[in-house]
């Protein structure tokens, strides 16, 4: 199994192709995952994917079990019989696989649940059931789509308007993966500055 770079959302985007979702090393990093935290059956493995993506997609046992396949052939993976049926679980190898592209799989399980939550937005009656279904505010889905738009308006920017773009979408970007805590230290530390300057 090759690694082709943690950033797979800058390089396939957040949408799943209407044919096959993943591809095979991408199906084997999320299987990994999956029997990180117990080991499991095709059956069982099939349903992990179903209920992450709340019923959008589950790999086929023709897709699956050659997966799973690979998995013991790379020392990832091994299998012990139960009865007649066949139990999956991760190697110290698979472990040490895992760890390396923990990033690379978490990025591909977002992609998964964006899309999954993304069709439940479009398949809902109304925003309040849509909002209710994903956990979504509505304005949540505007702002996107607002920034999606506002990014196509510049295709035919030029290099001081890209860079400009550039520093917006960098801090913007910055400051959402910090998450609300920093963002509330952030504020905080600017609030103190303040009231130390005119104190």
């Amino acid at each position: 199994m090759k690694h082709e770079g943690a950033d797979i959302i800058g390089r396939r985007g957040s949408h799943l192709t209407s044919g096959r979702k993943f591809n095979a090393d991408e199906l084997q990093l999320m299987l990994l995952w999956f029997l990180r935290d117990a080991p499991a059956h095709g059956y069982e493995l099939i349903g992990r994917f179903r209920d992450l993506s709340h019923g959008y997609y589950s790999p086929s046992p023709g897709v699956l079990y050659p997966a799973l396949g690979q998995l013991q052939a790379t020392g990832f993976g091994q299998v012990e019989l139960n009865g007649k049926r066949k139990i999956y679980q991760i190697t110290p190898a698979g472990h040490e696989h895992l760890l390396r592209h923990t990033e690379h799989v978490q990025q591909l399980l977002a992609i998964l649940k964006h899309a999954a939550k993304r069709m439940l937005w479009v398949n809902e009656a109304n925003q309040d059931e849509a909002a209710a279904a994903t956990g979504w505010l509505p304005e949540f889905v505007q702002a996107r789509k607002a920034l999606k738009a506002a990014l196509l308006t510049q295709t035919d920017a030029d290099h001081a308007d890209q860079r400009r773009i550039i520093a917006i979408l960098q801090r913007a970007a910055h400051d959402i993966l910090q998450g609300p805590s920093s963002q509330q230290h952030h504020s905080e530390t600017c609030e103190d500055s303040n009231d130390n300057r005119f104190s």
